[in-house]
């Protein structure tokens, strides 16, 4: 990969780069395949719940550990 230039930006394209899809980025945070936004959430507005959401697979592990009696 070449290093940017000040008079050259390169395109996530050029790159052979993508933006995960909501889709995906829901799958990282353990929601379930069948969940969906509603209709009228925009593209952008689901990108930012999904940012500020937290992974079950991470939560879980941590809070029974924090809630479990000590040895």
């Amino acid at each position: 990969m070449q290093p940017r230039t000040k008079d050259r930006t390169s395109s996530l394209e050029e790159l052979r780069l993508r933006y995960f899809t909501p889709r995906e980025v829901a799958n990282m945070h353990s929601f379930p395949e069948d969940f969906q936004f509603p209709k009228h959430i925009s593209l952008r507005q689901r990108y930012a719940l999904l940012g500020n959401s937290l992974s079950v697979a991470v939560v879980a592990p941590l809070l029974q550990y924090l809630f479990a009696e000590p040895l």
